[in-house]
């Protein structure tokens, strides 16, 4: 019987470095996505009230002056977030956000 003999030289692993291709990661890039898509999404028409304590009123509002921290206060955020209008009884916040065509949006 003949010998068979190998006509390919063997490929050893220091020979060929592995390749590492790096996936973007599809969740992340559907979040960031969405959230850029829900902050155009009713651009100028829509808007949400927010309720909080005076405590947290510099957070939203830096220019605002100081006041009680358990007074009771409300906001009017435009779809991207924004502050709009700050008020001291959700009726004021509504008719503000009337006054000036803007749609509102329940948040759960």
């Amino acid at each position: 019987m003949a010998e068979l003999k190998r006509t390919t030289p063997k490929k050893t692993a220091a020979a060929q470095p592995a390749l590492v291709v790096k996936k973007p990661d599809a969740a992340a890039e559907a979040r960031a996505a969405t959230r850029e898509t829900l902050a155009a999404m009713g651009d100028g028409e829509l808007a949400y009230v927010r309720a909080f304590r005076a405590a947290d009123l510099k957070h939203i509002f830096p220019q605002s002056a100081e006041l009680h921290p358990s007074v009771q206060l409300y906001a009017l955020f435009g779809a991207d977030g924004s502050p709009l209008m700050l008020a001291d009884s959700r009726e004021a916040i509504l008719s503000g956000a009337w006054q000036h065509d803007l749609s509102m949006a329940t948040l759960h």
